[in-house]
C-alpha cells in the first residue's frame, strides 16, 4: 500500500444570504464506517435542511445531494476531497436553509467552499505500512547514536530501557534502512525484525 494522508475530525462553519453551512470532515475506512458517521451526523443536525456528502475510503468512492439539485453538492464535495489528495476521508455539509434561495450557482459555490475550507484547515496524518524492527543497543552505544538522524526512518514507535535499549523502528525501505543502521552502530546492535505495521505520523493541516 502506497502511504496516503487523511484527517483528523473538524467543523467549519459558514453563511451566505441566511443559508448557513456547517463543514465536518471525519476520517473513514470503509463504507460501513461512513454510514455510520453520517448518521450520527444526521442525528445531531436532525432539524437541518440538508445534509450532503461525499467520500473516499480505498477504492471506494460515493457522494450525495441529498435533495439539493443534481451536482450541486455531492459532487463538488468530492472534488475538494480529491483536490486535497487525502484518502479515508468524509466531508459532510449540513445546510440550514436560510429562506432565499442560491440557485444552481450559488449552492455549487458555497459547497465547494465549505468543503475545501473544512479538509484545509483539518490536521492531517500521513498512513504507511512499514516493517518494524526491534533494534537492542548496549547503553554506551546507544548514548553515542541516539541524536542520529536515520534518514531511512519513517517513525520510531516505541523506546525502552531494559537490560538494553530497546528501540521499535518502523521503515518503508528495508534494505536502506538495515544498511543505514550497520554503517550506524557499525554492527554493535541486535536487529529483530517484527513485520508488517500500518503507522501513522502527523504531517500538519496544509
Amino acid at each position: 500500500m502506497k502511504p496516503f494522508v487523511t484527517v483528523k475530525p473538524h467543523e467549519y462553519e459558514y453563511e451566505v444570504n441566511k443559508s448557513r453551512f456547517i463543514g465536518i470532515c471525519r476520517r473513514v475506512s470503509d463504507d460501513a464506517s461512513a454510514a455510520e458517521e453520517i448518521a450520527a451526523i444526521r442525528k445531531k443536525y436532525r432539524d437541518c435542511t440538508h445534509v450532503c456528502y461525499a467520500y473516499i475510503a480505498g477504492e471506494s468512492a460515493r457522494s450525495c445531494d441529498d435533495g439539493e439539485p443534481s451536482g450541486t453538492a455531492g459532487v463538488p464535495i468530492m472534488e475538494c476531497i480529491r483536490s486535497a489528495r487525502v484518502n479515508e476521508t468524509l466531508v459532510a455539509v449540513v445546510r440550514y436553509f436560510g429562506g432565499v434561495k442560491l440557485g444552481t450557482g450559488g449552492l455549487l459555490r458555497a459547497y465547494s467552499h465549505t468543503a475545501s475550507r473544512t479538509v484545509a484547515d483539518a490536521e492531517k496524518t500521513e498512513v504507511a505500512d512499514c516493517v518494524a524492527y526491534k533494534v537492542s543497543y548496549d547503553y554506551a552505544v546507544y548514548k553515542k547514536i541516539e541524536k542520529r538522524q536515520l534518514q531511512s526512518l519513517y517513525k520510531t514507535i516505541g523506546l525502552e530501557y531494559n537490560k538494553t535499549v530497546d528501540v521499535i523502528y518502523a521503515a518503508q525501505n528495508e534494505q536502506t534502512f538495515l544498511a543505514e543502521l550497520q554503517s550506524l552502530t557499525q554492527g554493535k546492535a541486535v536487529i529483530e525484525r517484527l513485520g508488517v505495521r500500518r503507522v501513522e505520523r502527523a504531517c500538519g493541516n496544509k
